[in-house]
């Protein structure tokens, strides 16, 4: 889970798939819950499937803009389909008096504007991202380690054209110039944190108003506690949770509480695929618990189960290789409870495993884990707009890699390196009992495994390779059509 929030009474939770192989950035969904249960599963469009996102909701709809990019996309929560957004603010609170901005240009800090909706006249101060409140004519404005206080936003610096919200968003150049520290109040600072420092791990995660009172979610090495800024530190109320960690994307910071709404706090517990939702609603706090089921993981298949599979694809690929469609190849890979790794940008293939020229431009990828040393990855290369596969590559390699203890590495080398030669030598003799003797063979080196390719009479040609190096050891099978 990465992002989340309630609308409409129901819960809205995205969640980011881990990348395993291949590059670029894991796949995103958006999880529908109404009373508990999904209500429905929406595919992200690729460009979301990024770093940093902001979700938010404004003029009651739900906005996903990724960081560094103008395009942003809304939700039509009828069709369930996202809608490309030309335009979007960075619009943080409203009242009736002030719009509130805020933009952040990371290492050179952040600014936060008050907008005058009378006047039109900005008013500004170095303040990054902060979540904002107010209670009767007074803003809070709160950020990991400090809490600023507004009596009058017209005390602020005004903000000139050369520095209002639109031009300084537009050019970027934040550090350009810097507001003086006139019109607030410093509430609270935490002078101790250190931004260089990972080990330290006292902040605020949130601000809330309660009977006229402004409280605080404040998480420390001992747990996460119900607070109040008096005297420049923080008193302890009450304790809500032990060990839990707070989930808040750097940035995404847009309409938190824009209309004074307290906004859905995320958290990971310690039960292993359980997060969590905190929401505060008037004097009550509300907890929601969110179990995935979701594998998250390859299994260890063990070998038999490994070379099963291995035999029903080649039985499904050799014969039906013309004809063979991706969804069926999808149909049958999770049959047999492959692990799906289809990355979210294009692959492409040597052209000598595309001798004929297909345009080859969707695919579908799945990993199994045979042991302890090997994991076999498979492609299948298809044509989007027939459905159908024309190559398949299949690559056995490293299942994990002990980098992090040099000693079990160096160790590993050659068993490694010898697991990979036995395998070569299973896989040349499964190859040869299915496909026969193969029509041409090339002597191994002391890089190299011997290679074998064999011709099947419909025009499907396989190849088998392999390679042994210091550090790194493959055996690779390439099916392709070369006769139509």
């Amino acid at each position: 889970m990465t992002h989340a929030l309630r609308f409409h009474d129901k819960h809205y939770v995205l969640y980011e798939q881990k990348l395993r192989k291949y590059g670029g950035y894991g796949k995103r969904w958006l999880y529908v819950f109404s009373n508990g249960k999904v209500e429905n599963v929406i595919d992200c469009p690729k460009e979301l499937n990024t770093v940093n996102l902001d979700f938010y909701v404004k003029n009651d709809s739900l906005i996903i803009k990724p960081y560094m990019e103008k395009q942003s996309y809304y939700l039509d929560s009828v069709n369930y389909s996202w809608i490309k957004l030309d335009r979007t603010d960075d619009l943080i609170f409203e009242d009736d008096s002030y719009m509130v901005y805020s933009l952040d240009f990371g290492e050179w800090g952040g600014k936060t504007w008050f907008r005058d909706k009378l006047s039109g006249q900005e008013y500004i101060l170095e303040s990054t991202t902060p979540l904002v409140n107010r209670i009767g004519t007074i803003y809070y404005l709160t950020t990991a380690q400090k809490i600023l206080k507004i009596v009058d936003p017209k005390l602020l610096t005004p903000a000139h054209n050369d520095i209002t919200y639109r031009n300084i968003k537009s050019t970027g150049k934040a550090y350009s110039w810097y507001s003086k520290a006139t019109g607030f109040e410093i509430v609270y600072h935490d002078s101790a944190f250190n931004y260089f420092d990972d080990s330290y791990n006292s902040l605020i995660v949130s601000s809330f108003v309660l009977n006229n009172k402004l409280l605080h979610i404040y998480v420390t090495d001992t747990g996460s506690f119900i607070t109040s800024a008096e005297n420049g530190s923080m008193t302890l109320i009450d304790k809500i949770f032990n060990d839990i960690d707070f989930v808040h994307q750097h940035y995404s910071y847009r309409c938190r509480n824009i209309y004074g709404n307290n906004e859905l706090l995320k958290f990971r517990t310690n039960v292993d695929q359980m997060d969590g939702l905190l929401e505060i609603r008037g004097s009550e706090i509300h907890i929601t618990y969110l179990v995935n089921g979701t594998l998250m993981e390859p299994q260890l298949y063990g070998r038999n189960k490994a070379d099963s599979i291995l035999d029903k694809r080649l039985d499904m690929a050799v014969p039906h290789l013309r004809t063979l469609s991706l969804g069926e190849v999808d149909k049958n890979e999770q049959s047999w409870e492959s692990f799906d790794i289809t990355p979210n940008h294009k692959i492409g293939v040597a052209e000598y495993w595309n001798p004929l020229n297909f345009v080859l431009d969707t695919i579908k990828s799945y990993i199994i884990i045979e042991d302890s040393l090997i994991s076999n990855s498979i492609i299948y290369y298809a044509n989007k707009e027939s459905d159908l596969v024309r190559t398949i590559t299949m690559d056995w390699e490293k299942a994990r890699s002990p980098r992090d203890d040099p000693r079990a590495f160096i160790a590993q080398r050659e068993i490694s390196r010898q697991a990979f030669l036995d395998r070569f030598q299973s896989l040349e003799s499964f190859f040869t009992g299915k496909l026969g003797q193969p029509i041409n063979v090339t002597v191994g080196t002391e890089e190299k495994y011997a290679s074998s390719i064999w011709k099947v009479p419909n025009g499907v040609t396989v190849e088998l390779s392999g390679m042994s190096q210091e550090n790194y050891n493959n055996i690779r099978v390439v099916l392709y059509l070369s006769e139509l």
